[in-house]
């Protein structure tokens, strides 16, 4: 069974980037450049991961981190010190980070 993720990136060549790494490991992806087209896509499929930049500042990230809290589990990509979120039980990938670090949260 493949596994689905949703790329949530404000930067259309990181969010490029992620999926394509994602894709050669053989996971389907969906990307968005907002929080808008996010929740879209989140009322319409279900997603086994969603890989998350929080660190935008014209959207309410930490408004989606806590609404998918119960609905996937939730890679967040950030360049504060992951100590200073609240992330809870979430993963926490700091940039920049290497394609290794990306893949080693998908590992089976």
């Amino acid at each position: 069974m493949v596994s689905h993720v949703l790329v949530v990136e404000p930067y259309a060549d990181l969010r490029a980037g992620i999926v394509s790494v994602l894709q050669r490991i053989e996971y389907s992806c969906d990307a968005v450049g907002t929080v808008r087209d996010a929740v879209l896509r989140l009322h319409d499929h279900d997603y086994d991961y969603v890989v998350l930049d929080i660190d935008d500042p014209s959207a309410p990230m930490r408004d989606l981190v806590t609404s998918l809290d119960a609905h996937a589990n939730l890679i967040l990509i950030t360049d504060r010190d992951p100590r200073e979120l609240r992330a809870g039980d979430h993963a926490v990938l700091r940039k920049p980070f290497a394609r290794e670090e990306l893949v080693a949260y998908f590992a089976h």
